[in-house]
């Protein structure tokens, strides 16, 4: 009987490991993901810069020192872009205007620094 009891109790042990386990790795790689909200940024800036759907934009002073330079980054079709939570096409964008930028992802490490994955672009500016 008492070889019994440690039989199942050691089961129920590896099995509550392993299912523990499975949830911790789950978890982690949902944290860790290149997309995730986690991972989040954003910063504020001003267009200077538009050519089709790649602009340019420099960091405000009002950003973290990381923030302030020039970026550019191209947009696509599962970028929002809003303004006053409202969404607007991109043509509505131009030269000048004050946004904010959110992004995933990384920021490759050139002049100006580049932005790979722009999630939500909006607009500052109070009239449009």
């Amino acid at each position: 009987m008492r070889k019994k009891t440690v039989g199942l109790v050691t089961a129920f042990l590896c099995y509550s490991a392993a299912v523990a386990g499975v949830f911790y790795f789950i978890g982690c790689q949902t944290a860790r993901g290149e997309h995730s909200a986690l991972n989040a940024q954003t910063f504020y800036a001003e267009i200077s810069h538009i050519q089709s759907d790649t602009f340019r934009v420099a960091g405000m002073e009002v950003n973290d020192v990381n923030f302030r330079g020039e970026f550019c980054f191209s947009i696509g079709k599962e970028t929002k872009i809003l303004w006053r939570y409202t969404d607007i096409p991109a043509e509505d964008l131009e030269i000048g205007d004050h946004i904010s930028v959110t992004f995933t992802g990384g920021v490759l490490e050139t002049y100006p620094g580049h932005i790979q994955h722009v999630d939500v672009i909006q607009l500052l500016d109070d009239e449009k």
